[in-house]
């Protein structure tokens, strides 16, 4: 059974060139694994200093084998929580109307 790991990113004082070269392709993996629901929610501050991801997975070992994945990590600091739940409002789908 898969469980939520908390994901605590912390970004680097400064940004450099490189580092802002990353951030498309970031982008494009963060995406994918929200696609995949791999990823459940994934935010920032708006001091740019801190990023908050939820990730399913069966172990730590898998949450890391899935944050080497990303185009910044070794730029940045993490620290992996496992969650005892996770909980989210339910997604709410407009009502179907039939013609």
């Amino acid at each position: 059974m898969k469980d939520v790991y908390l994901v605590h990113i912390t970004l680097p004082d400064f940004f450099t060139k490189p580092y802002y070269a990353l951030v498309p392709a970031q982008r494009d993996v963060i995406n994918a694994l929200l696609k995949k629901r791999v990823i459940r929610g994934y935010s920032q501050d708006m001091d740019r200093k801190n990023i908050w991801c939820f990730i399913e997975a069966i172990s730590e070992q898998e949450v890391m084998d899935i944050l080497s994945t990303f185009p910044i990590i070794s730029h940045v600091k993490v620290n992996i929580t496992e969650l005892a739940f996770f909980d989210t409002t339910p997604a709410i789908l407009p009502d179907l109307i039939m013609n």
